[in-house]
C-alpha cells in the first residue's frame, strides 16, 4: 500500500513535528495543518492532506495539554489519516475514520511519553547529584528524544503491520458508523469553537463576531477577506487600547503647571 519512501517519509515528519513541539517550538502553530499538508505532499495529494490536517486542527481548537494534562494527539492523526486516505481513494471520511481514533490514541500514548521523560529525568539527577555531567547529559538528550521516536515508531507500525488491519476494518466498517463518524468529524470542530470563545473576551468583541458571520453568510466573502478583516479591526482596537492607556497614564498635576516653567 505504501513505498519504503513514503513510509521513511512519513516516520521522520512525525519526529519532526513532536520534538519540534516538545522542543524547538519553530512551527507549533497550526501544527495539524502543517502536518496534513507535508503528509499530502509525501502522498501525493495535497488537497487531501489540507483537508484532513484542517480539520484536525478543527478539532484541536481551545483544547491544550494544561497543567500537564493529556490530549488527543492530532498531529499524528493528520498524518495516518492523510495517508490512508489517499491510500485507499476514500477521502476525508476514510481519513478521518483512521485519524480520529489513533489521535485519541495519542492521549495514551502522551501520557506514556511523560513516564518515560520522568525515567530519564530521574537518572539525570542522579548524575547531577554524583557530578558526572556527561552522563547527565546523555539521560537529559535520551529524554528529548524519547516521545518523538515513541510517536514516530507508532507511525511507522500504523504504516507497515497496521496497513492490512486498516483495510479490513474500512472494506468492513458498518453504514451506522461510517455516518457517526461523518456527523462526528462535523461536530467536534463546533465543540472546538466553542471551548475557543469560551476563553476568548467574546462578550466585550462580540460585534466582530457578528460582522463576520455576515460577511460569510449574506455576502459570501471568502475566509481570507473575513480573516483579513479581523486583522485590520484587531490592529485598530490594540492601538485604541494603547493610546487610551497611555493617556490614563498622564498625572493630572502636568496640566496645572504647565505655565510655572
Amino acid at each position: 500500500m505504501f513505498s519504503i519512501i513514503q513510509i521513511v517519509l512519513l516516520t521522520l515528519l512525525m519526529f519532526y513535528i513532536q520534538y519540534d513541539l516538545t522542543n524547538l517550538q519553530v512551527s507549533s502553530y497550526g501544527t495539524p495543518v502543517l502536518a496534513g499538508l507535508l503528509a499530502g505532499i509525501i502522498m501525493g495529494d495535497v488537497t487531501t492532506g489540507l483537508l484532513l490536517g484542517g480539520t484536525m486542527q478543527l478539532m484541536g481548537l481551545g483544547v491544550g495539554g494544561y497543567g500537564g494534562s493529556s490530549v488527543p494527539n492530532y498531529q499524528i492523526g493528520a498524518i495516518i489519516g492523510t495517508a490512508y486516505a489517499v491510500a485507499t481513494g476514500g477521502g476525508l471520511e476514510s481519513g478521518l475514520a483512521v485519524g480520529i481514533p489513533t489521535a485519541a490514541l495519542g492521549v495514551q500514548l502522551d501520557v506514556f511519553g511523560k513516564m518515560i521523560g520522568s525515567f530519564f529525568l530521574h537518572k539525570a539527577q542522579n548524575c547531577a547529584a554524583k557530578l558526572e555531567t556527561k552522563k547527565m547529559y546523555s539521560w537529559i538528550l535520551c529524554g528529548f528524544f524519547g516521545r518523538p521516536f515513541m510517536m514516530a515508531l507508532t507511525v511507522f507500525v500504523a504504516l507497515t503491520a497496521g496497513s492490512v488491519v486498516i483495510e479490513t476494518l474500512l472494506a468492513n466498517m458498518p453504514a451506522w458508523l461510517n455516518g457517526g463518524l461523518k456527523v462526528a468529524g462535523g461536530l467536534l470542530p463546533a465543540v472546538g469553537f466553542a471551548i475557543l470563545l469560551k476563553y476568548m473576551p467574546f462578550k466585550k468583541y462580540y460585534m466582530y463576531a457578528i460582522l463576520g458571520f455576515v460577511l460569510a453568510s449574506y455576502f459570501g466573502a471568502p475566509m481570507l477577506a473575513i480573516a483579513l478583516i479581523g486583522f485590520i479591526a484587531a490592529t485598530l482596537t490594540f492601538a485604541q487600547t494603547n493610546r487610551f492607556n497611555s493617556l490614563t497614564a498622564v498625572t493630572p498635576q502636568q496640566g496645572g503647571n504647565r505655565y510655572d516653567e
